[in-house]
């Protein structure tokens, strides 16, 4: 890997973006790129990160910030040819391709929400790399959460009442972001999609809803406590105990000693 020289970045990024108007070619030129600056001495668990499941470059994030950086204007300016980019980037199916992808899906402007939302579905279904589906939930995601959070709200709902274990696990990683929007302030409705998933706590599940809890408790702890408190109260797995004293510090000390209460007799009469 060469090392970074900040005026060639530039210019091989400047020469990659004439390609935007056609998606495979610029998928070509993309690819000649990656592989200008690939890492190929990177070993899995080495950086204590898990090797990623589809191919990958492993180039410096530098690389494909400058790209992305450059990319934006033409985003906002030609928002149709942008999706068909974003589409192409994602079915090359390379790490940093995909990434790329995710960050157009992210920049382009909400004229129609459904283009944004279809897209957000169908990459989800199909991911199974868990650095992309955060960063398509995170960054994919933007757009729609930040302009038209009621709308988001609707995809999650449709994730997290699916039957399906990935559809809802999709849906709990999507919360946290969500839940700390300050424009987003219909928490009553979360609650009302937790309550069965925190009672049942599928331990598949476990972790993710520990950080949807956690960043409830951090936007407005005095609710959540008393959220908690009452399915506590409810008959309910014991995964749901776990998930309760793993946010315990999250809670100011007055309602942090309400739920240990609340476990303490759990505990003694169960």
């Amino acid at each position: 890997m060469p090392a970074i020289q900040l005026a060639r970045l530039k210019l091989q990024v400047s020469e990659l973006l004439t390609y935007y108007a056609d998606p495979v070619d610029f998928v070509r030129e993309l690819h000649t790129l990656l592989n200008f600056y690939a890492d190929r001495t990177r070993r899995p668990g080495r950086t204590g990160k898990p090797r990623p499941l589809i191919q990958a470059y492993n180039v410096p994030r530098q690389v494909l910030r400058r790209v992305e950086s450059d990319l934006t204007p033409q985003v906002f300016a030609e928002p149709d040819k942008a999706l068909a980019l974003a589409d192409q980037l994602w079915a090359d199916a390379w790490f940093e391709c995909r990434l790329l992808a995710i960050s157009i899906l992210g920049l382009i402007p909400l004229d129609n929400p459904e283009i944004i939302v279809d897209h957000l579905q169908t990459w989800g279904k199909t991911c199974r790399e868990d650095a992309l589906l955060d960063a398509l939930l995170e960054t994919g995601a933007d757009g729609l959460r930040s302009e038209s959070p009621d709308a988001f709200l609707q995809l999650v709902e449709l994730w997290l009442t699916n039957g399906d274990l990935p559809s809802r696990k999709i849906g709990l990683r999507a919360l946290p972001a969500l839940i700390a929007n300050p424009q987003f302030d219909n928490l009553p409705a979360i609650y009302r999609l937790l309550t069965p998933l925190l009672r049942e706590a599928a331990s598949a599940l476990e972790s993710d809803l520990t950080r949807a809890v956690r960043a409830l408790g951090e936007r407005s702890p005095q609710e959540t406590a008393y959220f908690l408190r009452q399915n506590l109260i409810a008959p309910h797995k014991s995964g749901l105990a776990v998930i309760t004293r793993a946010n315990l510090d999250v809670f100011p000390a007055e309602f942090e000693e309400m739920l240990r209460a609340v476990l303490r007799e759990r505990m003694r009469t169960s």
